[in-house]
């Protein structure tokens, strides 16, 4: 039975019992009237509150003085929000308080301060005139009401772990909520969990006071409540509140001797430490318990027993927890091995030193991990931090900490100050609505729909208070930002239940509207639930009447976005017949776009996929006047949309019928064209997806798609047949491709062993896989087919390669054979110097612009060169696609460039995805080396390589691309080469808007 502890007066009880001689609880209060002593500490040894504990109660103490609503207060791990919440309970006289806290080890750790203040007397705060709480340790042993309802009430502090509190009964919880004067809650990024926020809601009309050191979720979810204060981490180090950080890497590549390196880097340092006589204890840090016994038993305790390490994990109980913690207290132990046990809230000042098996995934996580090794104590050193520094398997976002000269005593105050400045910029926008029902419902959590109708409105002002004449008041919901010029209503609506007829039985539903006025350009937008009511609202708040704008005007959206896909044509009739309305979907579209351009009909809604020259982007519209896409964003990223299609509604340049022409349309045929192939991509991007991992498998191992290649074989085609390999420098399948009767075949050639895994689901055999999930085949034309489906594309202008993209190298000169592409040798990988890319490089290295040079040639490369220039306020990247001549003089052979120029298109996603490109060439680089094989970097390390992945977090990165391919003739390019070349350099255009470069012979 999990014990439940009282601590009345000076006398402790456990389970049921309770002493008749004990304090009343408002004889315990009435005693904190006198004696109080608000010291401010001058710095370290003089007593006092902290300056970030007394800053963080004087806001508490003004906050309340205007407010009930839940506040939050940041203050970094160390600082001491514990005796924050003691103190402010026994300054402002709080009656009764109810704590809840994330473990149990920091329930009994809370619990232990309570019941004697803490050390508030210790610092000269309180005289013994103050008598201590009493303080109530809540767990699971009480089940009758009357029990628990006489210690409550006995009680001046409450205190539980939300695990446990979850499993009270409502009565339990009302009670609670009806008795307590205010709700504290430690760790308060929890409190947006489900459970969490489902408890808090349980105490809405409480006064509720969150803290924490990490004010923001990984997951984007927020914490409710304003931020009161918060106290920087730099003037926490400032004021000596924390030791320096002394970073230790190690550069392992062998996953095979990478724990056992971590391992010893860490006994040394820590022996280091206890032979200058620090007391330091040392944490090995492990993700998941198995890993976390496997370490243990096959490291620490193998190696290091005379240290007599621990394991702490969630499989032991709570009474072999505590005596291994004794252990740790009292220093018989050294080494503690565990998760997360020591992540928020655990008390051991000791453990100084830390060996990261396992680097945590998130920011707000490391920083309380950090700050349990940071906090300061006499006669304890700086905090050691030990882990591998050669793996790429790091979150993004904390990328910079695990460089090499890493300087964690900088890093950590800024990460902090960025992500926590996020929320508190957030809070401003959102307190920027001048309504005083903030507390109901969380602006900061609104996503709605992308999606909206746009209204010119010729209006100086507008009376947004008008919205009453339109809904209820005492029902509804209103928030304004008069400077943003936003308004927002929520509805609650009962509608009927569509399974029954019965009167009395309804749902509950909430109506969204969301009005944002753009003054300058006298025009209005609206996202509601109900377009009608919406519109409504329009006319009451404005003084003229909004006029939509609809019709074919509307469809001015579509503008811009090139090689446009409509999933969806709906169509009305101008003329009265038994058919009103048609809808068009998948191969149907063109029909449907053939018969939008005749006289009797005419265009009433539309869908589909395109790009902007940033990439892929989803729009619809109908001719009544919405617009939208297929996200859920922010309510400021919905203002900066609305603003960007209302520039294309008004420009009277823009000819509706000239994008409905230019919008590709599917075709189902039975055969395979006549025309050439040149490229062949995975279904659906499947190279670049990263929500979920993509396996092969076969007899030669295990590979990850990325490092795979999908490629169309040197006899491209055949009588129909379209031929295509799979594989990499350690396997290759082939495979065939036809269309019969309308229907496609795929076929392997020879006995094909490999599978395909996509994320946790099954192995399917490649052939079986394809049947079902057609590869895309490009064309030279443009044009592409997926299965039986043939998509043109409609070529305009661009029918010549530009000659400003061609350039002339002398490679005879440079002494190329021009027939020989890569320049390590497959098997020995030796340099080969009469290579195209050997050249290439060396002309890189030549001219001094770039910081990286990298040699990424191979299955799976993003390019064959990859080259970086760190420019003044951006990141320029070059790739270069380097292809063998089929002859030993140059010529104007299109066979040339089919394969090259495939390559430069797969390329360009990469645009989208800078910092994942970088992240690539640093899993493919730790391959090499794990490899025994030499380093791509031609220039540069993956330590200035990561570096400039930290300034791509700010600085923006361009794109070019080139082919280069000194078996083509410049002076001698035919009209197949012209086409092929074109059709490349438009993809690149239209899709990412990146310009393509041809480096070839004079």
């Amino acid at each position: 039975m999990d014990i439940v502890e009282t601590r009345f007066g000076k006398n402790k009880f456990s389970g049921y019992q309770v002493d008749s001689e004990y304090q009343e609880s408002d004889v315990i209060v009435s005693s904190w009237s006198n004696g109080i002593h608000e010291v401010v500490s001058k710095g370290t040894g003089s007593s006092g509150l902290r300056a970030p504990q007394f800053g963080a109660l004087c806001s508490i103490r003004s906050h309340w003085t205007v407010s009930k609503s839940a506040a939050t207060i940041v203050m970094p791990t160390g600082t001491g929000k514990s005796e924050t919440m003691l103190a402010t309970i026994v300054t402002e006289k709080i009656p009764k308080s109810l704590i809840i806290v994330p473990s149990n080890l920091l329930r009994s750790q809370i619990y232990e301060k309570a019941k004697s203040f803490g050390i508030l007397y210790e610092i000269g705060m309180l005289s013994s005139e103050i008598i201590p709480p009493n303080v109530f340790l809540l767990g699971e042993g009480i089940k009758e009401k009357e029990k628990f309802e006489e210690i409550v009430m006995r009680s001046n502090v409450i205190i539980t772990t939300m695990t446990l509190a979850s499993r009270m009964s409502q009565q339990f919880i009302s009670f609670l909520s009806d008795n307590i004067d205010v709700l504290f809650v430690d760790e308060a990024h929890h409190v947006s969990s489900k459970t969490w926020s489902s408890f808090k809601e349980s105490f809405n009309n409480n006064r509720i006071l969150q803290f924490t050191a990490t004010p923001f979720r990984e997951d984007g979810k927020k914490i409710d409540g304003n931020i009161l204060y918060n106290f920087p981490l730099r003037l926490a180090q400032e004021q000596g509140y924390f030791k320096e950080i002394d970073f230790v890497p190690i550069e392992e590549f062998d996953e095979r001797k990478v724990d056992l390196s971590i391992a010893r880097k860490a006994i040394h340092v820590l022996g280091k430490d206890i032979g200058e006589g620090y007391q330091h204890i040392l944490l090995v840090r492990a993700n998941k318990v198995k890993r976390a016994e496997e370490l243990f038993s096959e490291v620490y305790q193998k190696f290091y027993k005379r240290f007599n390490p621990v394991l702490i994990t969630s499989k032991q109980t709570t009474r072999e927890k505590q005596e291994r913690m004794k252990l740790l207290q009292n220093y018989s132990s050294k080494i503690v091995v565990c998760v997360d046990m020591f992540g928020e809230g655990i008390d051991i000042p000791n453990l100084k030193i830390a060996a990261i098996h396992d680097k945590y995934k998130s920011m707000p996580i490391t920083l309380q991990f950090i700050g349990r090794f940071a906090r300061s104590k006499n006669g304890l050193g700086n905090a050691k931090l030990i882990t591998n520094i050669a793996d790429d398997n790091i979150a993004e976002s904390l990328q910079d900490l695990y460089d090499k000269d890493a300087d964690w005593n900088k890093l950590l105050p800024r990460k902090s100050n960025e992500y926590i400045d996020k929320e508190v910029s957030l809070q401003r926008l959102i307190d920027g609505f001048n309504s005083n029902e903030l507390e109901d419902i969380s602006l900061i959590q609104m996503k709605p729909k992308v999606s909206m109708v746009a209204y010119q409105i010729d209006d100086k002002v507008w009376d947004w208070k008008n919205w009453e004449s339109v809904f209820d008041p005492d029902q509804c919901r209103c928030y304004v930002n008069e400077e943003e010029k936003i308004l927002i209503i929520i509805e609650p609506r009962e509608v009927n239940v569509r399974w029954t007829t019965q009167q009395n039985l309804n749902n509950l539903e909430w109506n969204f509207y969301l009005v944002y006025w753009n003054v300058k350009k006298k025009s209005a937008f609206l996202n509601a639930s109900d377009l009608s009511k919406g519109f409504k609202l329009l006319k009451n708040i404005f003084l003229t009447e909004p006029t939509t704008i609809n019709n074919e005007q509307v469809f001015k959206c579509l503008h811009g976005i090139k090689r446009l896909s409509l999933g969806t044509v709906g169509l009305n009739s101008g003329i009265d017949g038994p058919i009103r309305y048609k809808m068009f979907a998948g191969i149907d579209v063109a029909e449907g776009i053939s018969e939008s351009n005749k006289a009797n009909s005419y265009k009433s809604n539309v869908f589909g996929h395109g790009y902007d020259g940033n990439g892929k982007v989803s729009i619809g519209c109908s001719y009544k006047g919405t617009i939208w896409s297929r996200w859920v964003e922010s309510i400021d990223y919905w203002k900066s949309w609305c603003n960007q299609i209302l520039d294309k509604l008004l420009d009277p340049t823009i000819d509706v019928k000239d994008i409905m022409e230019g919008v590709l349309v599917p075709e189902v045929i039975d055969q395979i064209p006549e025309k050439h192939p040149y490229r062949i991509d995975w279904p659906n991007d499947l190279e670049f997806e990263t929500d979920r991992k993509i396996t092969l498998s076969n007899i030669t191992g295990e590979y990850d798609i990325s490092n795979v290649d999908i490629l169309l074989d040197e006899v491209q085609k055949s009588q129909g047949i379209i031929h295509f390999s799979v594989g990499n420098e350690y396997f290759k399948e082939r495979f065939s491709f036809e269309i019969e009767s309308k229907k496609t075949t795929f076929k392997s050639k020879g006995n094909v062993t490999t599978e395909i895994k996509i994320g946790n689901g099954t192995f399917v055999r490649l052939p079986d896989f394809f049947q079902n999930n057609s590869p895309t085949i490009w064309f030279v034309d443009g044009s592409s087919i997926q299965g039986n489906i043939l998509v043109e594309l409609k070529k305009e202008g661009l029918t010549e390669f530009p000659n400003s993209s061609i350039h002339y190298w002398d490679w005879e000169s440079l002494g190329v054979d021009i027939k020989v592409e890569s320049q390590r040798d497959q098997k020995t990988y030796d340099i080969r110097e009469n290579s195209i890319q050997y050249n290439v490089i060396r002309e890189l290295n030549g001219t001094g612009d770039y910081s990286i040079i990298f040699d990424d040639d191979g299955a799976g490369e993003i390019a064959d060169i990859v080259a970086i220039a760190e420019q003044e306020k951006s990141i320029r990247i070059d790739f270069f696609h380097c292809k063998y001549s089929h002859r030993k003089k140059p010529g104007s052979r299109v066979g040339d460039l089919y394969e090259v120029c495939g390559q430069a298109d797969k390329s360009v996603f990469w645009k989208q995805d800078p910092i994942g490109m970088i992240g690539r060439m640093i899993h493919r680089e730790n391959l090499r080396i794990r490899e025994n094989k030499p380093s791509r970097f031609e220039k540069g390390d993956i330590t200035a390589l990561k570096a400039i992945k930290n300034k791509l977090l700010i600085q923006p990165s361009e794109l070019h691309i080139m082919i280069v391919q000194p078996g083509v003739n410049g002076a001698e390019i035919t009209k197949e080469m012209h086409s092929i070349l074109s059709t490349s350099h438009s993809y690149c255009l239209d899709t990412f808007s990146v310009p393509l470069k041809l480096i070839c012979s004079k």
